[in-house]
């Protein structure tokens, strides 16, 4: 009786996992640009805009990956960036509302982590 109702109080969302990072497949779609730098806490990699101190989650390419000091991002057909943490950098890409992402996939980065979920297409260092 325990082990069900140890089911439906998670309705099958799971922990993340340390150093796990939200990815999808990449997307040239860009609709705005974000200066500021990447922090991670709670288990959560969150980019905190400069400008206004909001914060974004990252949503990175698939095969993007991070080691715990950088996000190394890949970008297809071009060599792979590393981007270290508290590193001031530009975000290029497209925010997304939480209801547009796969919630069996997303819905444990939402609950975790917060921050409007923003489609990286293009990194580059700031100027």
């Amino acid at each position: 009786m325990l082990a069900a109702g140890g089911c439906v109080q998670t309705q099958g969302l799971r922990p993340l996992h340390p150093l796990e990072i939200a990815t999808s497949p990449y997307s040239e779609t860009i609709t705005s640009s974000h200066a500021g730098s990447l922090a991670y806490e709670g288990r959560c990699l969150l980019f905190r805009e400069s400008g206004t101190r909001g914060w974004l989650l990252p949503v990175w390419p698939t095969g993007s990956t991070f080691n715990g000091t950088a996000v190394i991002f890949h970008q297809p057909g071009k060599a792979e960036q590393p981007i270290l943490l508290a590193q001031q950098f530009v975000i290029s890409g497209r925010s997304l509302p939480w209801n547009s992402l796969a919630a069996a996939i997303y819905a444990p980065f939402q609950r975790e982590c917060g921050g409007e979920p923003f489609l990286v297409s293009k990194v580059r260092p700031a100027d």
